[in-house]
């Protein structure tokens, strides 16, 4: 099991629709790799957990000057065997050591999978949907 202490971008911004769209266009405009993400709504704002693959400055700052509200948090980042149970003891470790666990994500795709997997709860799932599967390749 490979752990790393890691950091994490926290974005706030006014909850309009393509709000994401435009934080990852930059990123990706800029070369940097997301590994993980979390995003929800509340009310009026948007929220994004981003970690990326290096390069926390750089992001931190391109997203800044973007006009987005970006504060940095270190994290800890856990690569598990995707297998049943595998969460289960690392969720059992720190309840028996009574450390609580603030807010977590995670993403997985199948065993022998490379791939990530993104969950989506959107407007209009139906078109949503349909379009997706209109995307050269699908990512």
């Amino acid at each position: 099991m490979k752990v790393n202490m890691c950091n994490e971008l926290y974005v706030r911004t006014y909850n309009d629709t393509g709000a994401g769209a435009r934080i990852f266009s930059l990123l990706a405009e800029l070369g940097i790799n997301v590994i993980a993400y979390n995003g929800w709504e509340a009310s009026k704002e948007a929220f994004f957990l981003i970690v990326v693959d290096g390069q926390e400055e750089t992001a931190l700052n391109a997203l800044s000057g973007a006009g987005f509200m970006v504060e940095q948090r270190t994290v800890i980042a856990v690569d598990l065997t995707n297998r049943p149970g595998s969460l289960v003891a690392l969720l059992r470790t720190l309840s028996d050591a009574n450390i609580d666990i603030i807010y977590s994500y995670a993403s997985g795709a199948g065993a022998g999978s490379d791939r990530t997997k993104v969950v989506l709860q959107t407007s209009d799932n139906e078109m949503a949907r349909h379009l997706i599967q209109t995307i050269p390749g699908r990512a």
